[in-house]
């Protein structure tokens, strides 16, 4: 499959960002480390893409025995449907509010998000984890490890699931194309001066916005870095298509 050409630019100046970093890393709380929750060697992502409303027992059962890390809005839908996500995980710069935090969840900061949500959940178990970004951003945490990954926290949080010594991943909701003109569950559907753009992988054409094309590219890309992993997406959208096109083509998945 051919890379896209896209311009896609990220939310945030450097300057904000990094001023953002400098607050986390002030408040002395303990980072990332590896072994943090007990798991059966998989772990699972749920995104907030339309498709996760279908998958709910699903995930409900996975979580039995599993470790869930629900990705920004996700992680208040499983909440409203009783299930209590092990992480919350958000590189999100800009305010992401959390309406229904849960004091057995551990919440998965990384240091660029913005202030207001740290003080928001200073009373719950926050991991503020460094993102690695530009090179302009990447001065406010020099010498300190930083986790990769793209751009998104959807993406974002397969890396970090590698980092934590996880091999195995389960994914939902993790789309990275419109449903019915749906982005998110949270969201809605999108106005029409939101840009989109056809992709087509397998035959199929999915409509995307230029933040969701760029995820898939940059979802192809992980499997350069972590060449060991295995990743199954439930949901009929944009990755689980192309997880399916690597398989027909022998490559790893």
């Amino acid at each position: 499959m051919h890379e896209l050409e896209l311009k896609a630019d990220q939310y945030g100046t450097p300057e904000g960002i990094g001023e953002n970093i400098k607050y986390a890393l002030s408040l002395g709380l303990a980072g990332l480390k590896p072994a943090i929750c007990s798991h059966d060697g998989t772990f699972v992502i749920v995104g907030s893409g339309p498709t996760v409303k279908n998958y709910v027992e699903e995930i409900r059962e996975e979580s039995k025995t599993r470790p869930i890390c629900a990705v920004k809005g996700a992680y208040d839908f499983l909440i409203e449907n009783d299930i209590i996500p092990t992480f919350y995980l958000s590189v999100e710069p800009r305010i992401r509010p959390v309406n229904h935090p849960h004091k057995d969840s551990l919440f998965l900061l990384a240091t660029r998000c913005d202030p207001a949500v740290f003080k928001a959940l200073k009373d719950y178990t926050i991991i503020p984890w460094n993102a690695w970004g530009n090179e302009d951003e990447n001065v406010f945490i020099e010498g300190q490890i930083a986790y990769g990954g793209g751009p998104t926290s959807g993406v974002r949080s397969i890396s970090i699931g590698y980092a934590l010594g996880f091999r195995q991943f389960h994914i939902y909701g993790l789309d990275s194309c419109l449903t019915n003109n749906e982005k998110r569950i949270d969201q809605g559907s999108i106005h029409n001066d939101v840009t989109t753009i056809p992709v087509i992988v397998g035959g199929r054409e999915f409509i995307c916005t230029m933040a969701m094309a760029d995820q898939a590219n940059n979802f192809q890309e992980l499997y350069e870095f972590i060449p060991d992993v295995h990743i199954e997406s439930f949901g009929d959208g944009l990755i689980t298509a192309i997880i399916e096109e690597r398989k027909k083509a022998g490559m790893i998945t």
